[in-house]
């Protein structure tokens, strides 16, 4: 079947989509709606048929959702099981919707379809933007506003425990039926396919049916819109009822909306985004009322209104449709805007706090006693660890290092968090906490059982690396032992990884253990380059070599074309002679090449456990993300790196 009279487009048309693409998207990143009950209207307000309206709006909600939910995803907010088994169902209900639609059209012509598509707006806007903003009422004025209480009907569905249906779910930290999910999913994408709008049963489903946190179901919506999005927009375009020039040009605008939309939800309250979402639904209930019978008019269903009757008709319905998007767009502006003004006072708040703790770095006579020293202590070995199979290679040789010297082992992990998170997602932050508890409390319990004293820390903060320097510092730390992820290179390090960054500010040295790292005692690839870096760092290597009972080769490397192999045999003969006057057996080459990759290539070739090379001190980051050969080192190598810090 055809579409006839897609719409003429000019400037002031792309203009005005472009704007509404702007709102729409604005909405769809702050309250997880795909914000299609502001751009269905306005696109019908503009002439086009509701058909196409509905079939080009999401046409452009799928990229856009994408977007979004990426975006929040960053933030923790996003329940990527419960969008998927809702957004499957969802495209099953997307189908069916679809096909109504089809089959009004084709009775009814576009009159039908607009009266079908604006009836079904102001019948879900009556029932759901009331019960909204009735919600968002009791909330403000409840005694913690702050806090979202579960629905009677959610805590229902939570205890009915349906055997072989029962789904785990983060959002909600417990399993609800896969009976109660499916439907709620259908539904949405049948009501998707017929308005275009599916956030307005998502998101209140979520919250009232399962449970889920405002903000995360917002956020949860986004992946659901974005699986119904795309089937729905190949069913609809099949037809031939996407104008894909409407959907380009709100997809334009929306993109750069919903942006700031999602960053608007990490500083607001909770209550708020039901507010945003309640005031627009209702003001858009009226801007399609107003329609209606001009729709009942074009088909005789009562008498036909005059001319003038149905413009005055038309002009309030698209007054009320700015009014709407101009509500919606200051209410999220003023909310971000108060959010993050109190964001900032509290962080300087924070801060006069904490100076005045009187916490201070350690001043320069103190600064060798908390690098490894070239006395070679490893008597406090702090362990960072989150859990993950990245960590397991760094705590296995923790625990052996540390029965090799002290005795003794501290372990520590870091829950990364900021006060907008903690306010805002507080049962996944209190996961996350119970998930860092139980990992230290396991590795204390394996570090006891190797017969070593072994002391959890539990630290929080936004910065994962400032949290560990400070730790190291304040308990003076001999040695920071890590995990990596992954063989990645320099790519991970101009990323920011968490080890880059700690290797670029911490005082002391660093040992870098991939997941497959062993100090097996095979030998040791010391590096050196005659810097006093590199003499510090093979002091070092003699230490940690007698611990791990292990020889030891010395290397350095010489750019091609550039000679000083006279000058490199000297810097590895000096070398060599110092470790053989401490009884350790040795080898020295010297390597034409680049540097790092040398190091890295003569490791593998030779088998070697570890690499040990020195560096300056605090470096900075900025020094880790232009790539010292320290750094690449760690990116590059398969076995585990020892970082020596000098000053």
């Amino acid at each position: 079947m055809k579409v006839s009279g897609f719409l003429h487009l000019g400037v002031g048309s792309i203009l005005f989509l472009f704007l509404v693409g702007f709102v729409g998207g604005l909405v769809s990143g702050f309250i997880g709606s795909g914000g299609a009950f502001v751009l269905t209207p306005a696109m019908m307000s503009m002439g086009v048929p509701a058909i196409v309206a509905v079939a080009s709006n999401m046409c452009h909600k799928f990229p856009k959702a994408l977007v979004g939910a990426i975006k929040r995803a960053k933030y923790g907010q996003v329940d990527v099981k419960l969008g998927i088994i809702l957004g499957i169902s969802a495209e099953i209900g997307v189908l069916v919707g679809a096909g109504i639609q089809t089959h009004i059209k084709e009775a009814f012509g576009n009159a039908g379809s607009n009266l079908y598509v604006s009836f079904v707006f102001v019948v879900v806007l009556a029932i759901v933007g009331g019960y909204v903003l009735y919600d968002a009422w009791k909330i403000y004025h409840s005694a913690n506003p702050e806090e979202e209480q579960v629905s009677k009907l959610a805590r229902w569905v939570q205890s009915k425990r349906i055997p072989g249906t029962m789904m785990y779910f983060k959002s909600i930290d417990t399993e609800i039926s896969v009976l109660f999910t499916i439907p709620a999913g259908f539904f949405t994408g049948m009501l998707a396919a017929t308005i275009a709008v599916g956030g307005f049963i998502g998101v209140p489903s979520m919250i009232y049916l399962f449970g889920v946190p405002s903000i995360m179901a917002s956020a949860t919506e986004l992946v659901i819109a974005f699986i119904m999005g795309m089937g729905g927009s190949i069913k609809f375009a099949w037809e031939g009822f996407v104008d894909i020039r409407l959907a380009m040009i709100i997809l334009a605008g929306s993109l750069f909306g919903i942006q700031l939309g999602a960053i608007g939800t990490t500083y607001v309250k909770p209550y708020m985004v039901k507010v945003v979402m309640g005031i627009i639904m209702i003001l858009v209930l009226f801007s399609r009322g107003f329609m209606i019978p001009v729709y009942l008019s074009d088909l005789d269903y009562i008498n036909r209104l005059s001319v003038g009757t149905a413009h005055i008709f038309s002009g309030v319905s698209y007054t009320l449709l700015i009014f709407a998007l101009l509500t919606g767009g200051v209410i999220i502006f003023t909310a971000l805007w108060r959010g993050r003004r109190e964001h900032l006072q509290l962080l300087r708040t924070q801060e006069t706090a904490a100076f005045s703790q009187s916490f201070s770095l350690p001043v320069a006579n103190e600064i060798n006693d908390i690098q490894l020293s070239p006395l070679g202590k490893f008597n406090r070995i702090l362990l960072v660890t989150d859990g993950s199979e990245f960590s397991t290679g760094a705590t296995r040789e923790a625990i052996k290092l540390a029965q090799k010297t002290s005795k003794q082992l501290y372990v520590m992990s870091v829950v990364r968090t900021n006060p907008e998170y903690e306010s805002l997602a507080p049962q996944l932050l209190e996961k996350e906490q119970k998930a860092a508890i139980n990992v230290l409390e396991q590795v204390k319990t394996t570090a006891e059982q190797a017969n070593l004293t072994c002391e959890a820390l539990l630290r929080h903060g936004e910065e994962v690396h400032q949290e560990i320097v400070e730790e190291a510092e304040k308990s003076r730390m001999d040695i920071i032992i890590m995990g990596r992820r992954g063989k990645t290179g320099l790519l991970r390090l101009m990323m920011g990884s968490t080890t880059a960054k700690v290797i670029g500010s911490t005082l002391c040295s660093i040992l870098v253990v991939p997941r497959a790292g062993q100090l097996a005692g095979k030998s040791i690839l010391l590096a050196v380059d005659g810097s006093r870096y590199s003499d510090v760092a093979a002091v070092a290597a003699i230490n940690i070599a007698k611990h791990l009972q292990a020889p030891i080769e010395v290397m350095t490397v010489v750019d091609v074309g550039q000679g000083h192999q006279t000058e490199a045999a000297v810097i590895v003969e000096r070398i060599k002679t110092l470790i053989t006057n401490e009884g350790i057996d040795v080898e020295s080459l010297i390597v034409n090449g680049r540097p790092a990759e040398s190091i890295v290539d003569t490791a593998k070739k030779r088998g070697t456990d570890l690499i040990v090379v020195g560096s300056h001190g605090r470096t900075g980051l900025e020094k880790v993300l232009m790539g010292s050969v320290s750094d690449r080192v760690i990116g590059l190598a398969e076995c585990a790196v020892l970082i020596v810090k000098t000053y």
